[in-house]
């Protein structure tokens, strides 16, 4: 089978469609199993192809769930029909389960949903493929993770959508006129997608909305076109590469009879050869009105950025694009004869600034920090919440306080690299084997935290680490901000963790029979810096220093207890200890009886 891998080659990563896990089945009192043994199965509910699980579930009037085992399916799968009961065809993963007819099946549709989910195959068409279709989605379908592979055919159309929504798709079709990735008519969603195509997305339904959101589209003739209804696309991407298309265009070739409108914002047109244009609009009689709105956009690339125009001899037809805080090159309005076509330059535009993309050779189209668009955007509220990765839509990118919307598909977001101050705990010795640590960033941010030699791991404050042994050690704590900004330098707090007791040595002390009512003693520690506390006779701790003179000894037995107490609170358990008495001095000058 051919991979899709032109589309994701000629794209950056990081507009690549993100990976997602896909959802559950939808709740089902039926599943029925293909290729595939399961403890979700319903007993007896096992078919050999897709085809025959999509027959049972179309007739059995029940809600069906059809799972659908790895491997390569060679079918053309009829109509899933969930408009009575819910219907879900579902593969084991779009690398996993393909329906890939080995021959050309003709004019057909290769799998086709109506009111039903698709989700988690690739649909691939034969490279002989030609007037075909991979998949059609109407009244209120659903494809979620589904990729389609059509590189290798002629005039073929990978997505045909009536009233329906598609999220996380890939569709890879030929770059030449006769291809397209999605025809759609009613009124559709989709989002979160890459396409590839001829035409990236074609509306056509004069009473129709066709909302695209976070897609990026590489096309050569026309990357969204609408020849009758409207298109609101945000957040996209949409490459000419080295071709003579269209990036947006309002305009029908046959001359319909119904307004043609784009609403687009934050939309990044590039490449393109001579004769592209980034942004077209064409109208053919009078009451074809074909309108572009541009809000927030870069056009780069194209030979003219924006284009007005109506068709010769039609009087009354009218073609306006109007353009607001978006960046390009120039504009060209061709009226024609009869008719009034108009470039209109509203606020906040900048003319033929390089916009600065990370890297547009590989693909690339965020925007580098510094870049002249950054923070240039419409600063009144409104338009969509995200970018095209999914990420905040307006953050502080440039270096003037207050946060505003960037132009382009890609915010550049916030790059400033959050702080950590730590804000009790430690400093240098302590007693506590646990000691806790608080410290504060930016709101929003979360923490890793780290001892000694270890390695950063998730935390909170306050801060408690596993019972330490004495020793020097250090703490660290970094911040992520909400923009995913890592701090280059964490916060560190060097401490020692000291649990030994001092020990106390008397260094002078009396004789053990003293006949003065005084007595002197010194005494020291075996850790610099302790106090000391003195205990005589029996009575409280009292705090004392060395020398300590006891006078006024009273007759008879003393004893003295010293303790040191260390910086950090530790406590001698063992005191110096020392017994003396006091005894009479004896009568002078006393002969026999005194």
């Amino acid at each position: 089978m051919r991979r899709p891998t032109l589309l994701v080659a000629a794209l950056a990563p990081a507009l690549v469609v993100p990976l997602v896990t896909a959802g559950p089945a939808h709740a089902a009192d039926n599943v029925i199993c293909v290729n595939l043994v399961a403890a979700a199965c319903t007993p007896g509910q096992e078919q050999s192809t897709i085809t025959a699980a999509v027959n049972e579930a179309n007739s059995n009037d029940l809600p069906d769930t059809i799972l659908v085992g790895p491997g390569t399916y060679s079918e053309t799968v009829p109509q899933l029909d969930g408009s009575t009961d819910a219907a879900v065809l579902q593969g084991s993963g779009e690398d996993s389960t393909v329906i890939a007819p080995p021959v050309d099946p003709g004019p057909d549709t290769l799998v086709s949903m109506y009111a039903a989910t698709l989700r988690d195959l690739t649909v691939d068409l034969p490279d002989t493929s030609e007037s075909d279709t991979a998949v059609s989605a109407f009244g209120g379908a659903l494809l979620e993770s589904v990729t389609v592979n059509g590189a290798g055919t002629s005039n073929t159309t990978g997505l045909v959508m009536t009233g329906s929504e598609a999220r996380h798709l890939t569709i890879l079709m030929p770059l030449n006129g006769g291809s397209r990735a999605v025809f759609a008519t009613g009124t559709n969603t989709l989002t979160d997608s890459s396409l590839q195509g001829g035409e990236g997305v074609n509306h056509s339904d004069p009473g129709g909305v066709a909302t695209l959101s976070r897609v990026t589209i590489r096309s050569d003739t026309s990357g969204v076109v609408t020849d009758g209804g409207t298109v609101a696309i945000d957040d996209a991407v949409i490459d000419l590469g080295t071709w003579n298309g269209v990036g947006l265009r309002a305009e029908n070739g046959n001359l319909g009879n119904a307004p043609l409108v784009i609403d687009a914002d934050h939309v990044t047109i590039v490449g393109g050869a001579a004769g592209s244009r980034g942004v077209l609009a064409v109208s053919g009689s009078a009451t074809e009105l074909a309108t572009v709105h541009l809000r927030n956009s870069v056009v780069r690339g194209p030979d003219t950025s924006l284009v007005a125009s109506t068709a010769a001899g039609t009087t009354g037809a009218v073609a306006t694009v109007d353009v607001a805080y978006s960046d390009y090159v120039d504009t060209a309005a061709d009226p024609g004869p009869d008719g009034t076509a108009t470039v209109v330059e509203l606020a906040g535009n900048v003319i033929d600034v390089d916009p600065d993309f990370v890297d547009p050779g590989a693909g690339d189209y965020r925007l580098s920090p510094g870049s002249p668009v950054v923070d240039k955007g419409d600063p009144a509220p409104g338009g969509p919440a995200t970018d095209r990765a999914g990420n905040a839509r307006v953050s502080d990118g440039d270096t003037v306080p207050g946060a505003v919307r960037d132009m382009g598909a890609c915010e550049l977001g916030d790059t400033t690299l959050p702080e950590t101050t730590i804000t009790s705990g430690p400093t240098g010795a302590t007693s506590d084997r646990t000691p806790s640590f608080t410290f504060t960033s930016e709101p929003g941010a979360t923490f890793e935290c780290k001892v000694d030699a270890g390695t950063f791991t998730t935390c909170s404050s306050p801060y408690t680490p596993s019972s330490l042994q004495d020793g020097s050690h250090t703490f660290a704590v970094r911040a992520t901000d909400l923009a995913t900004n890592v701090e280059a330098s964490p916060a560190v707090r060097a401490f020692s963790v000291d649990t030994l007791a001092p020990q106390t040595k008397l260094t002078k002390k009396p004789a053990r029979t003293v006949l003065a009512t005084k007595a002197k003693f010194t005494f020291t520690s075996t850790e610099a810096g302790a106090t000391f506390e003195c205990k005589r006779d029996g009575k409280p701790w009292k705090p004392c220093s060395s020398p300590l003179r006891w006078k006024k000894l009273k007759l008879g037995k003393h004893v003295l207890l010293v303790r040191a107490t260390d910086a950090v609170g530790n406590v001698d358990r063992t005191p110096a200890r020392y017994r003396f008495k006091r005894i009479p001095r004896p009568v002078s000058g006393c002969t026999g009886e005194c």
